[in-house]
């Protein structure tokens, strides 16, 4: 056998020590920063929430100071007021609809009780299944029986607080509106000082962060919001087509289930089924297979294909972002993990890009970025750099196919 060198030996394990000590020492100091962070975690929020409000408003003040030559102070008015305008007009639509219907609903539990349980019934009838084996309009009623007032007297009892806790929201999107107002107002003033803090030589870096930001919750949140007005015209169409009653509360609150990533699609299902089955069991098996299958359409075809379109994220990497998003910052984090992963990784694609055209020999990233946006400005740098990478690839491919001159 070949003899070890004892030197090298403890080399090793003195490299391995002092590794893991690093990593050790590095999630701790990690773990304190975090738990430093989380005792401002309300003034953090309340400074993301007003980013993203500006972030989203932004777009909007710059159409209409484009097209309306009157200053971009008054184009951030009309702007607000357009959003706090339609905000408010949703908010007296759900006041005067949506609690009428609620009420309504609550007042017929019994009757719906009933319906879910025959409903329950027949479709045991129709698979087969003994009652001896499990009994399901039997299920229906003990939760009905049971579950349900337990509920209703818990959000009784826990009236007070929500009403507290209502006007603690508003006060802070109060807060949020006003320092998103003076951000959308002058944003020079904001992003002069973030370019003043960053050394010069990393301006282009900071430029391409900032692109990617935009791009990726851009994308995102316009991905969500298609998903949304698809579901509510769904809703609809669904609603109208078979006559489904309390059509405004269904369609707003599946409209809001379609807001949270990856698992929204099958909450938004459970309002249509619950209202179809308790108010039309004769049509409800027919309105529940249709309404699945559009959804499994939009699930593996279009949610995919807009999530890699403006997102830039393969389905692999929207659920490890969403798991890893929740596990972090629970329901905000399995939001807004989407677009962190996004821009996560639009940066490493940048910064892989750049290093496999800098790999291969004579071709030049700067100059050759220069002439794609001379022969088409609107492309972005990260787009250009990622097309001269592929260019380099097929030159490094054509280099590795053709053989080597001492074998012509």
């Amino acid at each position: 056998m070949p003899s070890v060198d004892p030197a090298f030996d403890r080399k090793v394990l003195r490299d391995l020590f002092f590794g893991l000590g690093a990593v050790f020492f590095g999630l701790a100091v990690l773990g304190q920063v975090f738990a430093i962070a989380g005792g401002f975690s309300s003034l953090l929020l309340t400074i993301f929430l007003t980013w993203l409000l500006a972030f989203l408003i932004g777009p909007l003040v710059s159409a209409l100071e484009r097209r309306l030559p009157l200053g971009r102070n008054f184009a951030v008015a009309v702007a607000y007021g357009l959003v706090i305008g339609g905000l408010a007009l949703f908010i007296l639509a759900i006041a005067q609809i949506g609690v009428r219907e609620a009420t309504d609903l609550v007042g017929q539990t019994n009757q719906i009780t009933a319906s879910i349980a025959s409903s329950a019934g027949n479709l045991q009838h129709i698979l087969g299944i003994s009652r001896s084996t499990v009994d399901l309009a039997a299920l229906v009623s003990d939760v009905q029986s049971q579950t349900l007032p337990a509920l209703i007297r818990g959000l009784s009892d826990q009236t007070q607080m929500i009403a507290s806790g209502t006007v603690s929201v508003f006060g802070t999107l109060f807060i949020i509106v006003i320092l998103s107002l003076y951000a959308v107002a002058d944003p020079e003033a904001i992003t002069g000082a973030l370019r003043r803090m960053v050394p010069n030589r990393y301006a282009d870096t900071l430029l391409l962060v900032q692109r990617t930001v935009g791009r990726a919750f851009r994308g995102f949140l316009r991905v969500q919001v298609v998903l949304v007005l698809l579901q509510v015209v769904l809703t609809l169409i669904l609603g109208l087509l078979f006559g489904l009653p309390y059509l405004f509360m269904v369609t707003v609150i599946s409209g809001l289930f379609m807001f949270i990533p990856f698992f929204g699609p099958f909450l938004a299902l459970i309002p249509v089924i619950f209202v179809a089955l308790a108010f039309r069991p004769d049509l409800a098996l027919l309105i529940i297979v249709v309404l699945v299958l559009i959804q499994t359409i939009m699930l593996n075809v279009v949610q995919p294909r807009m999530l890699r379109e403006g997102v830039g994220l393969h389905p692999i990497l929207v659920i490890v972002a969403l798991l890893a998003g929740s596990q972090v910052a629970g329901l905000w984090g399995a939001i807004f993990g989407i677009p962190f992963v996004a821009v996560v990784n639009l940066l490493l694609r940048y910064a892989i890009n750049v290093r496999a055209v800098n790999e291969v020999e004579g071709i030049e990233l700067t100059q050759e970025v220069a002439a794609i946006q001379a022969e088409n400005p609107e492309v972005p740098v990260e787009d250009a750099v990622a097309m001269v990478a592929d260019q380099a690839e097929a030159i490094f491919e054509a280099e590795a196919a053709s053989p080597p001159p001492n074998e012509i």
